[in-house]
């Protein structure tokens, strides 16, 4: 290293980018700062990513150093050149971004002039797939009104559009998730608030699909923890502007960007109910106030209930929740989870005569009242998706045309519906005389109280309890519908297990789906199929009407080219048995 002074430390931390990284290094190297240093931080690629780092560390000895270290994270690699660094200030880029020419150099030179703790710049984005680029600019002005940036400025949550004293490296760092940038950067402008700003767009953020950013996994999930993170350590002196700043990025995310989450930020808006309905910012914008109607929302609880009495939960299931809810709270309840005392007696005698199953299917209906949550069988495995139900207030689905399935179901804590079919485990009745299962419990409770039609289809029952197809909660009919299914039997990769009265069932409605289309289309154009019966005329009426809707539905499928949707599992189910 140049024993002249360095101004700033350059941090690139370095993952599996091998086909970006050298125009990033080589785009801070053409910096028009010449005292600054470059610490590449390889965080345990294995591409060739750490041998490039090495070869610039060996062309370029005075300006670039090289740390590797075992796989860690973006945060902690960032972390881990902070703390090597000896410049003034301190940068962050991104390995598959780049930076102009003149950005530090510009950067410090504000730095110094305003003995700023944090200098700022715009940011222009490229558009990798469809070549468009845009320009945010982080203030309207140049001089920073910090109550107003918290509240109404860009690029707050980035890291690497900024300049840091180094000392802020000193007292703060990075924490070990995804999406650290918003945990930690807005809430620490709130404790530096001599900020400096560049209107100039000097780095350039490539904006690609399938980053971690765009794919949705269940670490995403770390996005709750990190606005929390953000909401509890801003400094109280900016709290409502934190509180507006936050709102408005949690509508977006909850509305567009990341609904499939929407359950998890729902929570995280109830915890801090008080400090969204005080809030004077999100009280006068009238669109980021419409974030105050999903307080009144109640959502399933974030808990996986899976009971079993004889030996351990599969570890592939453990594996299944870990991955896909890993801030999940998993509820794993053996035979000992309730007192015998506790128990009705026909639990207490099933469980003497080695009814085992019943007496689970009773433990993870009482689980379910008393916490809430989903109960998946260790037979079972949830996939992502499944976050999605959570927006529900009870849920079930059908196993075929016929029979509901007890593999999957859920509910909010303390669900009437939940206490009635548990009060039932009390009375004296067939059901547990027999020990019959909880699915036909549950079939006739709902066809008696609430009007099922068991027929296999989606249903919303008085508006209080969704019923779902078998490909939701059973079968994976691979049309990316699916929520769970079944997993007790081990099958090749690329095959999945669906039972004949399924693929009956499908087969079935695929054809009558198809001739109603053929139907109404003869009756709109019968020159052009003469062949076509046209259809029979009835009576107006309810079924009447209800016929209508389903040709009309039937219709636009079709039309709007979507049948390839609808017969993708039959396509699929052909693929499997032609190989």
């Amino acid at each position: 290293m140049m024993n002249r002074e360095i101004k700033v430390s350059v941090i690139i931390p370095v993952y599996q980018v091998e086909n970006y990284l050298e125009r990033a290094v080589d785009s801070v190297l053409a910096q028009t700062l010449l005292e600054k240093e470059i610490i590449l931080v390889d965080d345990g690629s294995t591409d060739s990513s750490p041998e490039i780092c090495d070869s610039y560390a060996q062309r370029y000895p005075e300006r670039i150093r090289v740390l590797h270290q075992e796989n860690q994270g973006l945060g902690m690699a960032r972390n881990a050149g902070a703390r090597a660094a000896v410049g003034e200030y301190i940068a962050f880029v991104d390995s598959d971004d780049t930076v102009a020419p003149q950005m530090y150099e510009r950067l410090y030179e504000k730095a110094v002039e305003g003995d700023f703790d944090i200098v700022m710049c715009d940011v222009q984005i490229f558009y990798v797939e469809t070549g468009r680029t845009s320009t945010v600019a982080t203030y309207p002005k140049e001089e920073i009104d910090l109550p107003d940036y918290i509240a109404n400025g860009n690029n707050i949550t980035f890291s690497v559009n900024k300049l840091f004293r180094r000392r802020i490296w000193q007292e703060n760092q990075y924490e070990k998730m995804l999406f650290e940038d918003i945990s930690l950067i807005p809430a620490l402008l709130t404790h530096y608030p001599h900020i400096g700003y560049v209107p100039e767009p000097f780095y350039h953020y490539y904006r690609r699909p399938n980053t971690i950013s765009t794919t949705f996994t269940g670490g995403m999930t770390d996005i709750i923890q990190a606005y929390r993170n953000f909401l509890d350590t801003s400094a109280p002196a900016y709290r409502e502007e934190a509180v507006y700043c936050a709102a408005k990025q949690l509508y977006w995310n909850m509305t567009e960007s990341r609904v499939l989450f929407q359950a998890d930020f729902i929570s995280l808006l109830q915890e801090y109910k008080k400090d969204f309905l005080l809030n004077p910012y999100i009280a006068k914008d009238g669109k980021v106030r419409r974030i105050l109607d999903y307080l009144s929302k109640e959502v399933i609880p974030d808990n996986i209930i899976c009971v079993r009495f004889d030996g351990e939960i599969p570890a592939a299931y453990r594996e299944s929740i870990q991955t896909d809810f890993p801030r999940a709270n998993l509820i794993a309840a053996g035979r000992d989870y309730y007192p015998p005392q506790q128990l009705p007696e026909p639990i207490r005698r099933a469980m003497e005569e080695g009814q085992t199953a019943y007496a689970e299917e009773y433990y993870s209906l009482r689980i379910l009242y008393e916490q809430g949550g989903i109960v998946v069988n260790p037979d079972r495995r949830a996939c992502l998706n499944l976050k999605r139900l959570r927006l529900n207030r009870l849920f079930f689905g059908f196993e075929d045309e016929q029979e509901l399935t007890t593999g999957c179901y859920g509910a909010v804590r303390q669900h009437y519906v939940v206490q009635a079919l548990l009060e039932s485990y009390e009375a004296d009745n067939i059901f547990n005389t027999a020990f019959l299962p909880l699915k036909e419990r549950l079939r006739d409770f709902l066809i008696l109280y609430f009007d099922l039609k068991v027929n296999g289809r989606n249903q919303t029952l008085k508006n209080e309890i969704s019923v779902y197809l078998p490909s939701i909660l059973a079968y994976d009919m691979k049309d990316g519908d699916n929520c769970c299914k079944r997993a007790d039997v081990a099958l090749p990769d690329g095959y999945e297990m669906v039972s004949g009265k399924v693929l009956k069932m499908w087969s079935d409605r695929l054809l009558e789906n198809w001739n109603l289309y053929k139907q109404e289309r003869a009756r709109k154009q019968p020159a052009a199929a003469k062949a076509a019966p046209a259809p029979r005329a009835e009576p107006a009426g309810p079924a009447s009407l209800e016929m209508e809707r389903r040709i009309q539905e039937v219709v636009d499928t079709y039309e709007n080219s979507t049948c390839w949707r609808l017969t993708r599992p039959l396509r699929a189910l052909g693929r499997l048995f032609g190989r």
